[in-house]
């Protein structure tokens, strides 16, 4: 087995800064000049001159998991009337509606099949994004519709690095 050794003091503290609080990330006092602290959730903090922070967005696992596949059922319902009113021309209307229903079918089966609706939906996402960008219209749905999408997308599985997650 290893030993432990006491320290009994620090000897040399240049910065001046000292941090109180509990184990597990709870800081509570920072001390010292010009301090900036960052208190609450998934919170990222980076102390320096010149920095840059590029942030990705992040998917919260958790609230995915708490999604029942009648959730799901409903925000993909959601979606079909999001595009069913949108101003688009009619054949990518069809074109996400039929995708968006093969991976309703998929997902309301008693045990749904997730890789399948994963691919309609992504299919029907890429017809949405490519609409976005020739039809005003389309912005404003693909708008609305992406956060459920990316929703959806985490509760069927999609890695972290998927397209859908990274849209």
């Amino acid at each position: 087995m290893g030993s432990i050794q006491k320290v009994e003091t620090m000897s040399h503290n240049p910065g001046g800064f000292s941090v109180g609080g509990s184990v597990g990330g709870d800081v509570r006092n920072v001390q010292g000049n010009n301090n900036q602290a960052v208190q609450g959730d998934n919170n990222q903090a980076v102390l320096g001159n010149s920095n840059q922070v590029t942030q990705q967005n992040q998917v919260d696992a958790d609230a995915e998991a708490r999604l029942t596949k009648d959730d799901i059922v409903t925000l993909l319902a959601e979606l079909e009337t999001l595009i069913r009113g949108a101003e688009l021309p009619e054949d990518t209307k069809e074109e996400a509606i039929e995708d968006l229903s093969a991976a309703k079918k998929a997902t309301d089966k008693e045990e749904p099949k997730k890789n399948v609706a994963l691919a309609n939906l992504e299919s029907m996402a890429t017809t949405l994004e490519k609409a976005s960008k020739t039809v005003d219209a389309g912005q404003t749905l693909w708008a609305k519709a992406k956060p459920i999408v990316v929703k959806v997308a985490g509760w069927l599985g999609a890695a972290a690095g998927s397209h859908l997650l990274g849209l």
